[in-house]
């Protein structure tokens, strides 16, 4: 084949925009000239279009399913993120699309894919792709998403960019996109600032995208919750080693500060009463509290129950702030105030190897006990001794449980997390996630 022919061929495919345009051109139309050249080089019709097969279905080659793109992932899972048993491989950039511009003008919009995460027994193949495109051992198989012409492929192609996660060698094709508006390096910390364009892609679309993609996963540490800016919602945070990372309601970057250190548990509460939840620690039977979410010093430090308890806080009896307490082999021991001495409330609930929990599970303005054990939760209404007023399933043994208002509604309800996502209920029920953060 001539040089002069192979450029001909591959001119008519796409314009030379970005690295995927190039490959693109290339591929189709060397393969074109290959399977069809007589059709090909007699009427006036595009490479791919001589090539066309949509991956051995019946669809026309007009449909989405054949454009040679992959479908969202929102449209296949319900999520705009990543599924399980995939990761972000690699991400291009689209301007014009007008959907992220903001105050400071014309904005790109972002979009990630996302790769099987190993190539199983099938071995590395070329480009850092799985050899033969190998989806063993997975769910995932190649063909129109969902089964539907109008929707793009899923799990077909073998392509990777490589700015995210070049820790993995090999990866397995391309199950579904993300996109956002967020910068892919901050939404995902594995992704580089390596950039590529592909403005062929500006108004791909979809009903089910939100103009950004969940936020990225906090750090791995200990999960904590509390309405971090007096917004009147509870959000998620993590707690590492003595460094607090916290995401505020409305987006933007978390807030990040030290105060404690490893081995610490970490409490979190308002401990003045302004509607602001702040850190503290438990250390060896002593508390160490913060009324700011900053780096600094405890405002206030006192002892109370012994090593090996479990820290709680909350608003026992209504009082408009919260104070502490210890859960010990099934025990509550609670107490009005922010300062040593005895309990002010003791009862028996649950017993040594639950999760306790705390919240305000009916809205009354007062926290009570909540126990998680394996997927099942147990929360009652009142600080005494019984049974749950309320008993329902969410998450799967090996969830780390949390509670918070997530919706602003006034009555705190479940989340779990898992491999570092928040997965939040908005009702004391069973059922799916309302929210993922």
């Amino acid at each position: 084949m001539s040089k002069t022919l192979a450029r001909r061929a591959t001119e008519i495919v796409d314009r030379p925009v970005s690295r995927r345009g190039f490959l693109r051109r290339l591929t189709m139309g060397a393969t074109a000239l290959t399977v069809a050249p007589l059709f090909y080089m007699s009427r006036p019709v595009t490479a791919y279009a001589a090539i066309c097969s949509c991956s051995g279905s019946t669809c026309d080659c007009g449909d989405l399913c054949c454009d040679g793109y992959t479908e969202f992932c929102c449209s296949i899972y319900g999520e705009n993120t990543c599924p399980s048993g995939t990761i972000p491989a690699g991400w291009w950039k689209a301007d014009g699309s007008g959907v992220c511009d903001n105050q400071l003008g014309p904005q790109p919009r972002y979009y990630l894919d996302c790769n099987i995460a190993t190539c199983g027994s099938c071995g590395c193949g070329g480009s850092g792709i799985c050899s033969g495109g190998c989806q063993e051992g997975t769910s995932f198989t190649c063909g129109c998403a969902n089964g539907d012409c109008h929707l793009r492929k899923a799990s077909c192609t073998g392509f990777r960019y490589g700015q995210c996660n070049q820790q993995v060698s090999c990866v397995g094709p391309i199950v579904c996109r993300v996109v956002t508006c967020t910068p892919p390096w901050v939404w995902d910390s594995s992704c580089t600032t390596a950039s590529a364009t592909d403005d062929n892609t500006r108004f791909h679309n979809a009903a089910c995208l939100e103009q950004r993609a969940p936020a990225p996963a906090l750090p791995a540490g200990i999960p904590i919750s509390g309405d971090w800016t007096g917004a009147g919602r509870d959000m998620p945070g993590v707690f590492v080693s003595g460094r607090w990372h916290l995401r505020p309601a409305g987006g933007g970057a978390d807030i990040v500060f030290e105060f404690g250190g490893p081995g610490d548990r970490p409490v979190v509460g308002d401990w003045n009463g302004n509607g602001v939840d702040t850190p503290g620690v438990y250390r060896d039977g002593t508390f160490h509290l913060r009324n700011s979410n900053t780096t600094g010093v405890a405002d206030i430090t006192f002892a109370y129950g012994n090593p090996g308890d479990a820290p709680l806080a909350g608003d026992w009896t209504g009082k408009g702030f919260d104070s502490v307490g210890v859960h010990r082999a099934g025990t509550w021991h609670l107490r009005n105030s922010n300062s040593s001495g005895r309990a002010d409330i003791s009862f028996v609930y649950g017993d040594s190897s639950d999760r306790p929990l705390v919240g305000d599970w009916d809205g009354d303005g007062i926290d009570t006990p909540g126990l998680y054990r394996h997927d099942s939760w147990y929360l009652r209404n009142s600080n005494t001794t019984g049974v749950a007023n309320s008993t329902f399933l969410f998450g799967d043994p090996g969830d780390t449980a949390v509670t918070g208002d997530w919706d602003g509604t006034g009555t705190d309800t479940p989340g779990i997390v898992r491999s570092r996502r928040f997965y939040l209920r908005n009702s004391n029920s069973s059922g799916p996630a309302d929210e993922l953060m």
